[in-house]
Order: structure tokens, then C-alpha cells, then sequence
């Protein structure tokens, strides 16, 4: 889905600026009041949800059977979240919200709580919990994926996901188990991921690649991720936003464009295979090719 219909915006976001290891944790704190960070973007994010629940050809749905009173908590906690902290934008229903905006009615289910939760938001949702030790994925509604399909996931643990991650399990995987049983209730937490695209679709799917052609235009995809600890099931509620700006709207941001370039100079092969930056790098020279005159 197409989500940039309007004239170019300078990004909210750019983690690459923030974080110089890719392969990072990320890690900070957030008030709890924005938890969630609605905008006029949502109804477009409303749109391809529903669509690719229509059109049935992914798995955007998946849970476990022990996973459902998690998904009913974080449905309350979000809707109460919602009411709480964006109450200009959201007014109660007696099974799910009103978006006052246009006027779209978002009532609940019974049978699947977190995917409908999921319709009040931008942001994917998805719960993870502790199984024999370790924490799994057991719920999820995910309709932007960055090069990853929910069933290839859905009861997994939080390693065993992270295996084409070069060099994670070695920095990472203990840091992530030892946060995930510190993280407190009403203590959420935030990080950023980024990564390059051909296009503005939010669902990405890690289909047969392509080296894009250097006429290609490129786009910068962010995700903002959020981590809250549920207070009666003690899972992890886990929330995905997705940005997607035009790398030239990366110039209206000092040095951005530059730092984007060093970032991807800087990185070890292993990453930028991962980051799958060979599939990209001709249509990037038309971008890093102007630095220079941008300085003058």
C-alpha cells in the first residue's frame, strides 16, 4: 500500500543518526503517555489492514491458544490507553472505539481480541511470553512486516527468530532475555530499526530479490518499536510502527542524507547482506552522488 499520498514531509524519525551499530539494542525509556503515537496517518494504515484481511493471501493473524488472555489484557490496556491519553481522537464504544475524526466505528470480538485491537491503531501488536524458560512469540497481528512472514514465527522463541541476524546471538540474545525479566509494568520501553525499500508498500515479505535498476527511486523505512509489560498476564505487549519517507526528503534533515551514507560504508558484510544493501547500492549513487553540492 501506497501511504505517501501527499507532498514530502521531512521524517520523523531517522535511528541511523542515533544508533551507529545497526546491531544494537537501542534501548530508552518512554512515558508511558506515548506509548502509542496516533496521527493523521492512521485511517491509511486502517485501509490496508482490513485489505489484506479481505484479500487473505499472508498470514497477518496468528496466536496461540494459551496466548488469549494476554490478548484480551492488551486490548483493555490499549483501548484504555487510548481513551486516557487520546481522548480527542477516540471516544468509547461498548465493544471497541469510535475514531472521531471520520466517524469509523471499530467494535471488538471475542474470538480474536488482539486482531481487532490492532484495527485501532497504525501499529502492528504482537505478545510474547515466558515458555519453558524462554520467551516466545504467541500472538501477533502483523500486517507490515519488515522480510518476515508471522507463520514462520508464531511460537518461536525470541533466538530462535532472531537467527538471520548476524551476530546476535553472540551480542545480543542475553542482553534481550535479561530485559525481558527486568521489564516493569507502567515502564515501557522504545527502540528503532531502519532499513531501505523500492517502493512504499508497508508489507515487505522476503521474496525473490532483485538488484533495482539505478533510475530506481528508494525509500527509507523506520520502525518504531515499544515494549510494555502487561500487569495480570506479565506478558510483553510489543508494538511496531512503520515509517516510510523518500530518501530525498532525508536533505531537509542537516546531514542525514551523509550519515545515512556512512552508516552503510561502515557496515560489516554479514550486515549489509543482511540489510540486503547489494539489491539497493546502484539506485544509491544517484542519492550519495549529490552530497557534495548539497554541502555548497
Amino acid at each position: 500500500m501506497n501511504i505517501n499520498k501527499g507532498p514530502i514531509t521531512g521524517p520523523k524519525y531517522l535511528p541511523h543518526m542515533q544508533h551507529k551499530d545497526v546491531i544494537s539494542m537501542g534501548m530508552e525509556s518512554i512515558d508511558r503517555r506515548h506509548w502509542i503515537e496516533p496521527d493523521a496517518s492512521y485511517p491509511q494504515f486502517l485501509e490496508h489492514k482490513l485489505s489484506l484481511k479481505e484479500l487473505q493471501q499472508e498470514h497477518i493473524f496468528e496466536a496461540l491458544p494459551s496466548a488469549y488472555e494476554a490478548q484480551e489484557e492488551l486490548a483493555f490496556e490499549l483501548k484504555r490507553h487510548l481513551l486516557d491519553q487520546h481522548s480527542h481522537l477516540y471516544c468509547p464504544l461498548a465493544d471497541g472505539l469510535s475514531y472521531l475524526p471520520n466517524g469509523i466505528e471499530l467494535v471488538g470480538a471475542s474470538t480474536q481480541p488482539l486482531w481487532h485491537a490492532s484495527l485501532w491503531v497504525a501499529d502492528d501488536l504482537l505478545i510474547m511470553q515466558k515458555l519453558d524458560g524462554q520467551y516466545c512469540l504467541t500472538a501477533a497481528s502483523l500486517c507490515s512486516p519488515s522480510s518476515w512472514h508471522l507463520a514462520q514465527k508464531i511460537g518461536h522463541s525470541m533466538a530462535r527468530i532472531h537467527d538471520p541476524v548476524p551476530s546476535l546471538h553472540q551480542k545480543l540474545t542475553p542482553k534481550i532475555d535479561r530485559f525481558f525479566d527486568h521489564l516493569m509494568v507502567e515502564k515501557p520501553i522504545q527502540r528503532f530499526n531502519w532499513s531501505l525499500q523500492a517502493n512504499t508498500n508497508l508489507a515487505q515479505f522476503p521474496e525473490d530479490k532483485i538488484i533495482h535498476p539505478a533510475s530506481t527511486a528508494l525509500y527509507y523505512r523506520c520502525e518504531r518499536q515499544t515494549l510494555t509489560r502487561l500487569p495480570q498476564t506479565n506478558a510483553i505487549a510489543f508494538t511496531i510502527r512503520v515509517y516510510v519517507y523518500p530518501i530525498m526528503s532525508l536533505t531537509q534533515v542537516p546531514d542525514a542524507l551523509t550519515q545515512l551514507k556512512a552508516a552503510i560504508d561502515a557496515m560489516p558484510k554479514a550486515v549489509a547482506s543482511y540489510k540486503e544493501i547489494i539489491y539497493f547500492a546502484p539506485a544509491l549513487q544517484k542519492y550519495f552522488s549529490d552530497l557534495s553540492s548539497l554541502k555548497d
